[in-house]
């Protein structure tokens, strides 16, 4: 290593210069460097010999030459080569948890400490460098379209921004990765550096269109754009790396002119004015890197604030600048090669990291005596509020006065109230960051031969090791050949036969297809099928003969095409076997009576056959009943006491259950009925090519025959099934089909609504589609969640790259879908749900305008005479109750306060 003890004019200043050999990338570059905020780790990126490369180093090797000469000191710690492409920049987070990486294969991955890690496993394709560390990628994230060049943690890592050659900067969300928060558009050349404000009010971002643009971070808007610097820029510069000041009231950028020098420009937080430069450099400035450290420095009595800056340029020199003077501290030349790409500062603001194209690194130790002392995080809060008036913790944590006192009832009584505390209930307090035991690795593998005399071994799961990276320390070298495999075969020497089979599965068969009893078999058969519930040691013995007839009328699926009212086509058929409608025996149960015993073709005749129905209560027949033709189709009605039965003659059968009398004549159908539902006073029938409805209470039509054709209009070149048919309490027939769309017919307006579609794109890419979860998916009280069960089984796995907000669109259009879905169907309970979850999505995002439209129209006209005011209705709910428990969600955000006392001054005046 390179050691040399440099002096400037004035002599005052010394600095120690370090240039490490070792600290290479086989001779190939390196374009970004950045030291751990603990200042035990250096991370290089940049390129290997067939790959991206990111390299950790061990900075005791580094800034001590004992431990550079101890052998049991390991000088690099970890070498990752993931990336497909090089690495331009590499940059740690705040906490030092996570490690993020960018390059040209247009993806960043962030890296965290493995727990449990493998010490000592040599780098693949290598035979002496080993891996000390494991660092694991925790996560990928993908949606640039090109390059990355530069990459930057906001204060407090709630976010990363990357800038890349697509012209965009991309706000990730770092506590959802890999969700994307915000797109950043309105560069229209290549985007080549980022930097936060200290405070976060701000993010800068500069780009090869020879502007520098300030985004507000309230609203992700622009609010200024530099461009007289940098009119006669070119875009020779591989980066453009610009920062701000620890203290936020300076922006230095990086290549600019001025008079036709290079330099880089001051821009003070105050009016975005640029009046200074940082000059002297003969090439384009490549990267400017302020140390996040403000200094205290003693000048004579008094005490001075200063902040570093170190400046990086094509000419392979570095300078730096301290604030409140006029002339650099140092300016080093020919410390490189090559152009300096990257700068890196340690967070006691002493040392200087510094990479070159060249693929060597520089450290730059500066004496304490010289540049002052780093203030501590304490007293650079007291700074900011003295400057900002609020911290940067403060402002992370958005502590807003709450103005209304309205607010703290409805939200603060649990805070401030005090809670009662039962002594004879133990309150138990979870220990923090406890580690559960892993789960013990079973270390047996047994061993079987086949007939033909192969090899079985029967696979042992091994569960991965969690990661947790809550504490990062660097671990001991330990070689991995001292690990050896505990695992024992166990042999076997019994012969097993291949479990292969030319038929069915017999449990398939029972689950799906119910036993069928001829009813010709002699009267000596025992009549068991007639008890309502055998025994378990019965039903162990034999088989049951006898099956649900819910079981074995199940919902088909219905297969039909696209076909004009006279051509029909012999492929458009119901899904049942003709010949096993016939000679069947079932036990209806669980129905208004005790059971329903049902004999199809219980006696042939010499006009047909006659099918019987008894009825039991209390274990005796209640009633019996014939029919001319086999019944294929049934459904009860608990609202009137009443079995409906289809039959193979198309014809429907309204019987009453207590004593088995005809309500009316048998209803004839065009065709075979396929499916048959019944809610309160409603029946619904469907057929091979249509569906109709009935009150059966009124005995009135309302839906006659509407055909099914319609609903496959977009599918003429492959079948449609029918997944599932639903009545609602108000008589609304709904389905689903197999492609996951639900459908609604509205007897108003006298067409079919298509009220879910899973394979929706908008459906696809919602991230509220979850919100499902809420709901009782199997309730009848329920229909649109009920049927949306169905149909999520349909729904496409899209590849999709959000880089225009889209996915915030969709969440907000899916949320209206379902509104206006459980609007039609009139199923009040679902549509305060998905009232109250827009409401919620709106809060989120912080869409005042669209939440104060919503209130408005629940609030109604809040001025008139009050013997003309009318509360409206939605679905049978009053208005104002609704908007109760809106602004009860609203007064949950501070940010929307405002508004929350607007709308409930009103609504208490108009109460």
């Amino acid at each position: 290593m390179q050691r040399k003890n440099c002096e400037r004019n004035p002599p005052s200043y010394t600095m120690i210069i370090l240039k490490p050999s070792w600290i290479s990338h086989n001779g190939m570059p390196i374009f970004s460097i950045d030291i751990h905020p603990d200042g035990t780790r250096l991370a290089t990126g940049g390129q290997g010999r067939d790959s991206g490369l990111v390299m950790l180093w061990n900075t005791a090797a580094v800034l001590d030459e004992n431990s550079e000469n101890d052998e049991n000191v390991p000088k690099m710690l970890c070498q990752v080569d993931s990336h497909l492409a090089s690495v331009n920049c590499v940059r740690w987070s705040h906490s030092g948890k996570y490690l993020a990486s960018g390059g040209d294969d247009k993806i960043i991955m962030v890296w965290t400490l493995s727990k449990y890690p493998n010490s000592g496993n040599i780098v693949f394709g290598t035979k002496n460098i080993v891996n000390i560390e494991t660092w694991k990628c925790m996560f990928t994230l993908r949606s640039h379209s090109g390059d990355i060049l530069d990459l930057a943690w906001s204060p407090h890592d709630s976010y990363l921004a990357s800038c890349s050659v697509d012209n965009t900067i991309i706000i990730w969300d770092a506590q959802k990765f890999p969700s994307v928060h915000k797109v950043l558009s309105g560069h229209t050349g290549l985007v080549k550096g980022v930097s936060w404000d200290p405070i976060g009010k701000y993010i800068s971002s500069q780009s090869d269109d020879r502007t520098l643009r300030i985004w507000r971070t309230s609203d992700w808007k622009t609010d200024t754009i530099v461009t007289t610097p940098f009119k006669d820029c070119g875009g020779n510069t591989s980066v453009l790396r610009h920062s701000w000041s620890p203290d936020g009231q300076y922006l230095v950028s990086a290549h600019a002119m001025n008079n036709n020098g290079p330099v880089a420009k001051v821009i003070e937080r105050d009016g975005w004015t640029y009046e200074k430069d940082y000059v002297g450099h003969r090439k384009a400035v490549n990267c400017v890197r302020f140390s996040n450290s403000i200094m205290e420095r003693k000048v004579g009595k008094k005490s001075h604030h200063m902040c570093l800056c170190a400046v990086g340029s094509r000419d392979t020199n570095i300078s730096v600048w301290q604030t409140g003077l006029k002339r650099p501290v140092v300016v080093l030349e020919s410390l490189f090669q090559g152009p300096v790409l990257d700068l890196s500062w340690s967070t006691n603001g002493l040392n200087l990291y510094a990479c070159s194209y060249d693929g060597t690194i520089a450290i730059l130790i500066f004496d304490p005596k010289d540049i002052g002392k780093a203030l501590s995080n304490q007293d650079k809060n007291i700074i900011f509020e003295k400057m900002y008036g609020i911290s940067p913790l403060e402002r992370h944590n958005n502590n807003l006065l709450i103005e209304n006192p309205a607010i703290l009832k409805m939200n603060g009584v649990q805070q401030s109230g005090v809670q009662e505390v039962d002594p004879k209930k133990e309150i138990k307090q979870p220990s923090p960051n406890v580690i559960k035991p892993l789960p013990p690795i079973l270390k047996k593998q047994i061993e079987t031969r086949t007939s033909d005399g192969r090899r079985r071994i029967t696979p042992i799961f091994i569960p991965p090791t969690p990661d947790s990276a809550e504490e990062i320390n660097v671990l001991p070298f330990s070689s991995s050949s001292e690990c050896k495999s505990q695992v024992v075969v166990e042999r076997v020497n019994n012969i097993i036969e291949p479990n292969i089979s030319n038929s069915c599965s017999n449990f398939s068969q029972e689950s799906q297809t119910p036993t069928i009893i001829d009813s010709t078999i002699p009267r000596s058969t025992p009549t068991s099928v007639l008890q309502i519930s055998p025994t378990r040691g019965e039903s162990k013995k034999r088989p049951e003969p006898v099956a649900l007839i819910s079981n074995l009328f199940s919902t088909k699926k219905i297969k039909f095409n696209n076909l004009e009212d006279n051509d029909i086509s012999s492929d458009v058929r119901p899904n049942f076997d003709q010949t096993t409608m016939q000679k069947r025996k079932f036990t209806i149960s669980n129905l208004c009576t005790d059971r329903v015993v049902v004999e199809n073709d219980k006696c042939k005749t010499m006009n047909g056959t006659i099918s019987k129905m008894k009825v039991y209560s209390n274990n005796s027949i209640a009633w019996e009943k014939v029919f001319s033709s086999s019944i294929v189709k049934y459904c009860t009605n608990k609202t009137l006491s009443l079995i409906v039965v289809a039959l193979s003659d198309c014809t429907i059968h309204v019987i009453g259950s207590k004593n088995g009398s005809l309500i009316c004549p048998p209803y004839v159908l065009s065709s075979l009925v396929t499916s048959i539902s019944s809610n309160n006073h409603y029946l619904l029938c469907m057929t091979q090519y249509s569906l109709s409805v009935w009150n059966i209470y009124k005995q009135e039509c309302v839906l006659h025959e509407e055909k099914l054709n319609t609903l496959v209009c977009s599918n003429k070149n492959k079948p449609v099934n029918v997944q599932k048919c639903m009545l609602t309490e108000n008589g609304t027939s709904i389905i689903t089909l197999t492609t996951g769309k639900s459908y609604m017919f509205s007897i108003s307006a006298k067409c079919w609504m298509m009220i879910g579609d899973s394979g929706d794109t908008i459906y696809s890419n919602s991230s509220q589609k979850n919100k499902h979860n809420g709901l009782n998916k199997t309730s009848g009280k329920y229909p649109l969640s009920v049927m949306q069960a169905y149909s999520s089984k349909y729904k496409s796995n899209l590849d999709f790259k959000d880089t225009e907000g889209i996915s915030e669109l969709c969440s907000k259009s899916f949320l209206e879908q379902q509104m206006s879905a459980a609007l039609a169907l009139e199923s009040d309970k679902e549509y305060k749900y998905w009232l109250m979850a827009y409401v919620s999505f709106l809060i989120e995002r912080e869409d005042n305008d669209r939440l104060r439209h919503l209130c408005q129209d629940l609030l109604g006209v809040s001025h008139g005479y009050s013997s003309h005011k009318k509360v409206e209705t939605i679905i049978g709910m009053s208005k104002h109750e609704l908007l109760k428990e809106v602004l009860g969600i609203i007064a949950g955000s501070r940010s929307t306060q405002r508004l929350f006392t607007e709308f409930h001054d009103q609504l208490q005046q108009m109460s």
